[in-house]
């Protein structure tokens, strides 16, 4: 009997780890297991002109590029992103049968879900103090999804976030342009209405700008439309509910006390440069700036990012070219004065006499010694391919600029003064397209570093870094990988 009791305990107690451990196997199983996928609603034609219009303005300022690349294990873009992950959406808000309906964009599925109707939609533009342009236009609304970015770069995925927004929202502004249609992009407006429209808080996104864009006579004459569906999503129970990381939640929520100024005061839209550029500097006859808007189209389709740079000299006048489309105006709700300055350091061209610091906002040379390569590379966080720039443009702020709460009613938030680099950043691509020099922007920079190589104020940050240089276009950019080479990862 007492042997058959041993034997009874020994194997209960052999026996409750292993139960032990097959309940933590399910509640791992269940964590790794999804949920099914809901029914899709039947695809219909996108009939809506504004939401052609707004899609056949998407693809060319944002979501397709023309540029001739040997990388393709990607989708080119007409714009760059940092790693490659492109953290934004986009959502129109356009007049379907002579309703306004609101519509969220999946770029990569080229669909389009319809999320709501009627007096929804127009309830919700009436408090964000925006419309839907009456002549068959549409608005179309940048959402940045900071996930995306923050789980390859951490905390400073954010910054990316914005900068890469900038960039996109900057070049719809420029491609509407470059087609003669109006748009004017806004960002200053209540934001509240509009994302709960969109459901965009809910499901960990952030509305960053809004462009109306009115209907030309050939504004989608393109027809890059026709690639595109619609399906219906207005009724919710119908969609099921949206999978998402406790992941991007947690990053999502980390969010929450990040400093906005939210006092911002709403101002009229004007064309107007995004930053102060002098440089003194007469450029040839139709060498200055973007050329002709309508010349636009083929810069933004065959722009392209350097992946290094040999370390050839290049042409001080071909730098400057590239730097005067800086001065490129663009129409927005931002104040006249900003913050941002610009400073150049020109330091390998061809005409060694020019190379030094420039401050642009001045027009400034200022003495001392240029940075090397190795200083270069240390700079870029030991990104070695990027050592031989023949050029760096900083964009820097004081400190103080980036106070959020407590700041002037008219002083700049953090989203504006992103926007102002990234748009900045565009412009400086597509001058650089137009003069024939390679370009690439950066956000992995050690600050301190450069604000002595360039001799910057102890108290100004630099938001935005973009090197010039004759390319070098043979290797692989190591940033697209899954490592964050930009943050000397290793």
């Amino acid at each position: 009997m007492q042997g058959n009791l041993i034997t009874q305990e020994a194997g209960s107690v052999a026996y409750a780890p292993e139960r032990e451990s097959s309940v933590r196997t399910a509640d791992l199983w269940a964590r790794v297991a999804l949920p099914a996928a809901s029914p899709e609603p039947p695809a219909e034609p996108v009939v809506a002109p504004g939401l052609r219009l707004a899609l056949s303005l998407l693809e060319e300022g944002a979501l397709t590029s023309r540029a001739n690349r040997s990388c393709t294990s990607y989708v080119a873009r007409a714009v760059p992103s940092a790693g490659a992950v492109y953290p934004y959406e986009f959502a129109v808000l356009a007049r379907e049968n002579g309703v306004p309906t609101a519509f969220r964009v999946d770029a990569d599925r080229r669909s389009c879900a319809r999320l709501a109707v009627g007096d929804r939609v127009t309830a919700a533009l009436d408090a964000s103090t925006l419309a839907i342009p009456d002549d068959g236009g549409a608005l179309v609304v940048t959402l940045t999804r900071p996930w995306l970015s923050m789980r390859k770069y951490g905390d400073r995925g954010y910054l990316y976030t914005q900068l890469d927004a900038g960039h996109a929202a900057g070049n719809l502004a420029l491609a509407a342009a470059g087609r003669a249609v109006t748009g004017a992009l806004r960002l200053r407006f209540p934001r509240g209405p509009l994302s709960e429209l969109l459901e965009a808080g809910e499901n960990c996104r952030e509305i960053h700008s809004a462009i109306p864009v009115s209907a030309g006579s050939d504004a989608s004459a393109d027809e890059a439309w026709t690639r595109w569906t619609v399906q219906d999503g207005t009724d919710r129970e119908l969609r099921g509910p949206t999978w998402r990381s406790w992941l991007e939640s947690t990053c999502w929520d980390s969010l929450g006390e990040w400093p906005e100024h939210s006092g911002s005061a709403a101002l009229p839209t004007v064309p107007a440069p995004l930053a102060r550029i002098r440089t003194g500097r007469q450029l040839p006859d139709g060498k200055a700036g973007l050329g002709d808007p309508s010349e636009w189209s083929q810069l933004i389709g065959t722009r392209a990012s350097s992946k290094a740079f040999t370390g050839e000299a290049v042409s001080a006048a071909a730098v400057w070219q590239a730097v005067s489309a800086l001065s490129t105006p663009l129409e927005t709700d931002l104040p006249d004065a900003s913050p941002l300055s610009a400073t150049l350091v020109l330091r390998s061209t061809t005409e060694p006499e020019q190379d030094a610091v420039y401050r642009l906002g001045t027009g400034e040379r200022l003495p001392g010694q240029l940075p090397s390569t190795d200083e270069v590379a240390r700079a870029c966080m030991q990104q070695r391919a990027l050592a031989g720039a023949a050029a760096v443009l900083l964009l820097h702020v004081p400190r103080t600029s980036l106070a959020g709460d407590g700041s002037a009613a008219d002083a700049e938030s953090l989203r504006e003064l992103t926007f102002r680099c990234g748009a900045l950043g565009q412009l400086l691509y597509l001058g650089a397209n137009r003069a024939t020099v390679g370009v690439t922007g950066i956000g992995g920079f050690d600050t301190p570093l450069w604000r002595t190589l360039a001799g910057l104020p102890e108290d100004d940050e630099i938001l935005y870094a973009l090197l010039l240089g004759c390319p070098d276009d043979s290797g692989v950019k190591f940033d697209r990988l899954a490592t964050a080479h930009a943050q000397n990862e290793r």
